[in-house]
């Protein structure tokens, strides 16, 4: 019998899928398995569909801090971003004359991922590689693997992209974690907010349809936090480049924050957290979306990573629980 979780996941991304034209890829029945790994202080549980994580549990409160995919808001949970950051325009792209069409996220949010588990059970690590039918979508010979490993109260994230063919292929990566902010105990969006850990005067492009937008409005003036019901917070992201503040964390309002992202490798960071949601996205980005206006061509997109035969590329970034006994 399957269980309520594989019966969620199986949903959501045949939903997602047949939302953008493709199947799942590599997905044998379509069952995808939950992989746990602990300490004395964390529980986290993956899914080898798309290498998403499902939850990150704390064990002693029994407290969970990742969004548990309510589709009355957003679906999702946390997921993996490869080899697009969000969308290319109209999701689709060419190289050496031919075009392609891929799906908002990327290949790894609808591939099924070869899991292998520490014998320490701390740690785990997912395997994708390229295959026939990823080639019809990225034509390249690749082997993206993603590894979660628990040191303490920290997750860290960490994606190996290898270019496993004869010429240079061409990449984005992200992680896309959702965290709670419940609407419990009479609390709304205005007793969350998301903090910096340095103050930050920046300005943020706008974000049409996932697309960046030419067009840049003020967002923060030597603010080292915004509260979720700020007027400012958009229905789109609010991405920044080359980000200042390389820790980026969810509280109360008054309260130490109860979870933290430090971006590590990953230069770019997207922010999610339409009004009247109740979670908080921090997408760590090697690369970002598309522009309005971005070249058709792959190999012509200069915010992408190139990586060059028999070569890879390592990121890394890491989500610390401050447990404080409650959200």
């Amino acid at each position: 019998m399957k269980s309520a979780t594989e019966r969620t996941l199986k949903i959501v991304y045949a939903v997602a899928s047949l939302a953008a034209g493709v199947l799942l890829l590599g997905c044998g029945a379509g069952k995808p398995k939950l992989v746990v790994i602990e300490n004395d202080s964390l529980r986290v549980a993956i899914s080898t569909l798309g290498a998403e994580l499902q939850s990150i549990r704390h064990k002693n409160s029994g407290t969970e801090y990742l969004w548990q995919g309510d589709p009355e808001y957003w679906e999702a949970r946390a997921p993996v971003m490869f080899p697009v950051n969000v969308r290319f325009k109209d999701n689709r792209f060419s190289h050496e004359g031919r075009e392609y069409e891929i799906p908002k996220m990327g290949l790894a949010v609808i591939s099924e991922f070869v899991p292998k588990v520490a014998v320490d059970g701390r740690s785990a690590e997912f395997e994708l590689r390229a295959n026939e039918e990823t080639r019809e979508r990225y034509p390249f010979d690749f082997v993206f693997k993603v590894i979660y490993r628990l040191e303490g109260s920290r997750l860290i994230n960490e994606f190996i992209v290898e270019n496993a063919g004869d010429a240079a292929l061409y990449f984005a990566a992200g992680g896309h974690p959702g965290f709670r902010c419940p609407f419990e105990g009479g609390r709304d969006r205005g007793d969350y907010a998301i903090s910096f850990s340095e103050p930050l005067t920046v300005e943020r492009n706008e974000i049409v349809d996932s697309l960046i937008q030419p067009t840049r409005v003020p967002f923060l003036k030597n603010e080292d936090s915004i509260a979720l019901d700020d007027e400012r917070i958009p229905n789109g992201g609010m991405f920044q480049k080359d980000m200042k503040a390389r820790v980026i964390s969810v509280g109360r309002k008054g309260m130490e924050p109860y979870v933290s992202v430090d971006l590590g490798d990953f230069p770019n960071v997207n922010l999610w957290s339409p009004p009247g949601m109740p979670f908080v996205c921090i997408e760590p980005m090697v690369a970002h979306h598309d522009f309005q206006e971005s070249p058709m061509s792959i190999a012509e997109k200069p915010y992408l990573v190139a990586v060059e035969a028999g070569e890879s590329k390592r990121y890394r970034f890491t989500v610390s629980i401050n447990h404080n006994g409650t959200l």
